[in-house]
């Protein structure tokens, strides 16, 4: 059986034009997957997580968490301005000449404090609305939070 050699020149147009096809397949598969419907970044906001949460929660039961985060979301505009500013102060600080290791440090627990103080506003909601919650919705709540 007569084997055939290829010159290196054909060599590298081969290994050329098989590194092109490649990189055009794998361009498409990631245009085709970013451009699906469920690839769109969610929407984080506390009012669509809870949105999210009441979808999985039998209608009384989402009805009790809608409301027990509308009672609290009133706290939530005055948390996320505070939470805004201590990331422009944590910009600042990393940008500041000379740099200031403890201005840094102060910004980076502004920011801990601001996070966990929004944290701290929807468990109270979701508390609240768990104490009202039927068995099954709570239940459904509890499977919501298990990792995918």
């Amino acid at each position: 059986m007569p084997t055939l050699t290829l010159s290196p020149r054909a060599k590298s147009i081969a290994l050329f034009v098989s590194i092109a096809v490649n990189v055009l397949l794998i361009s498409a598969i990631a245009a085709q997957a970013l451009s699906a419907p469920g690839f769109k970044s969610r929407d984080r906001s506390a009012e669509s997580r809870v949105e999210r949460l009441a979808k999985k929660l039998p209608s009384p039961d989402a009805d009790k968490l809608r409301k027990a985060f509308a009672a609290r979301a009133g706290d939530l505009p005055a948390a996320r301005a505070e939470l805004t500013a201590s990331r422009d102060a944590f910009r600042q600080a990393l940008k500041a000449e000379p740099f200031d290791p403890a201005r840094l440090e102060k910004s980076l627990a502004a920011m801990d404090a601001s996070r966990t103080k929004i944290k701290q506003i929807m468990r109270a909601a979701v508390v609240t609305a768990a104490a009202e919650m039927t068995a099954e919705g709570r239940g459904r709540l509890a499977e919501r939070g298990k990792r995918r």
